[in-house]
């Protein structure tokens, strides 16, 4: 083969494809700009807030002992005071993801918005429920203006008699029941609910001899910081989230690459075929110079994807201080694994490409090819459970969903041996020759094949004629 030629159609066809706009915007325009928009719909998200609720909330209580509490616990003071502390909450989380700046943005649109205000008024112990419901029902059916907000019913609150103080120790302490005037905001029905069963709780505390602060003195448990103890020092415990976070952003980003590359190396044979282009390519090179040069091509596609979007994720790894998570051989592996999936991928689409003469034709033969690729969605749960399983070790040697799964293994907390590593990549590398030279058979007598579209069976009888 020549290789100057082969350099050519793959310097061709990479330009062909990342040198276009679509690819430009798709690639860097578009995560550049959702980067710039998080803070923004963050901040329109917090303030895009339905008008706050104003009413009344009738209290049945049978107890006779838990109104009192929850008309303190739903007085606009304490309500407001409740909303400004997760205002707080949601600014300090914000300040760790986006800067000081970002998170006084979101605190600053927490606080302008405007809380429920309650008027909770009592109801007679023994009076009829179905009575106090019919309020609401008139306020429905009436077409009148109300002259103060605060006159909307909002909600009926019923206590059992023993919602804070047990009857018997066989039946325990009993419940309440709401009923909400229709199409409230979640807010203010969260807000009434939390605090009715505060309120019932805090009753049954008192009733015990119990107080909450103790409890809940009792109860909170501080923790520094974990560490993990490893052969270079300590680091970031990197437990929780973080545990399934790097494996599946490193699957996820690895199928991206690898399908972008193929799909464009698909769209591209199939195009150049069915407008016998193909043909005046053949004139100046082999058909085996075409498809090397054409994959070599959109390896750089896929390659220049994953450049982007991994600097990315180390940049934000940088931001947030964990970029204990993810060691410079995970990177290398990364690429080595890459390369070895897109070449398997690329020689399937290829010859799919040259077999075919539409992109309509081609997808029943890509069925089989979609399916391999779902493969490693579906394990992936165990494998990042338990990277050194019989299963995990099993599937790392099954090309062409071994890159996809070593590349979960390698970036989980257990990477797998470095011997299962070499021994995975040598498997892969023989997987590699093996689809190469089927598509090159294939690639080599469906290209200037028209017609009827093949299936299996004339497929296997291309590999055979060549």
């Amino acid at each position: 083969m020549n290789f100057t030629k082969i350099t050519r159609v793959a310097g061709r066809e990479f330009a062909s494809t990342a040198m276009t706009k679509g690819f430009i915007i798709g690639a860097l325009v578009v995560p550049a700009v959702m980067a710039a928009l998080i803070p923004l719909i963050a901040i329109l998200s917090a303030a895009a807030q339905p008008s706050a609720d104003k009413g009344t909330i009738y209290v049945l209580d049978h107890s006779a002992e838990v109104f009192n509490e929850i008309e303190s616990r739903l007085s606009p003071e304490e309500v407001r005071s409740r909303w400004e502390d997760r205002a707080k909450r949601a600014a300090n989380f914000a300040k760790g993801m986006m800067g000081q700046s970002g998170g006084d943005q979101i605190e600053n649109a927490m606080n302008s918005i405007k809380t429920p205000e309650f008027r909770v008024i009592p109801t007679a112990p023994d009076a009829d429920i179905e009575q106090i419901k019919t309020e609401i029902r008139n306020q429905l059916t009436s077409k009148a203006t109300l002259d103060d907000p605060l006159e909307k019913v909002l909600a009926v609150i019923e206590i059992d008699i023993d919602a804070s103080k047990k009857v018997n120790d066989a039946e325990g302490y009993g419940s309440y029941q709401a009923f909400f005037r229709p199409k409230l905001n979640e807010e203010t029905v969260s807000e009434i609910e939390s605090g009715v069963r505060w309120s019932i709780r805090e009753k049954r505390y008192e009733n015990a001899g119990l107080d909450r602060d103790q409890i809940k003195e009792l109860a909170s448990i501080s923790q520094r910081e974990s560490k993990e103890i490893t052969e270079e020092g300590e680091r970031n415990e990197s437990s929780g989230i973080a545990t399934f976070l790097i494996p599946i952003a490193s699957l996820v980003l690895l199928i991206v690459a690898t399908m972008t590359g193929g799909q464009y190396l698909l769209t591209t044979t199939i195009e150049e075929k069915s407008n016998r282009v193909v043909e005046v390519l053949l004139s100046a090179c082999s058909p085996m110079e075409l498809m090397t040069g054409k994959i070599i091509g959109q390896m750089g596609v896929g390659l220049s994807l994953l450049i982007v979007y991994n600097s990315l994720g180390i940049v934000a790894l940088i931001a947030f201080n964990r970029l204990d998570m993810i060691s410079g051989q995970t990177i290398i592996l990364f690429f080595v694994f890459f390369l070895l999936a897109y070449f398997m991928l690329a020689s399937m689409m290829a010859a799919i490409g040259s077999a075919v003469s539409d992109m309509r034709e081609a997808q029943s033969l890509m069925t089989p090819v979609m399916l391999i690729m779902m493969i490693p969605y579906f394990f992936f749960m165990p494998v990042i459970r338990a990277p050194n399983s019989m299963l995990s070790t099993v599937t790392s040697f099954i090309p062409p969903i071994s890159p996809f799964i070593m590349i979960m293994r390698v970036s989980s907390t257990d990477p797998p041996p470095a011997w299962q590593i070499a021994a995975v990549i040598f498997v892969n590398l023989i997987g590699v020759f093996i689809f190469l030279w089927l598509a090159a058979k294939i690639f080599r007598v469906g290209l200037l094949m028209y017609g009827k579209p093949p299936n299996l069976r004339t497929l296997i009888k291309w590999i055979k004629m060549a």
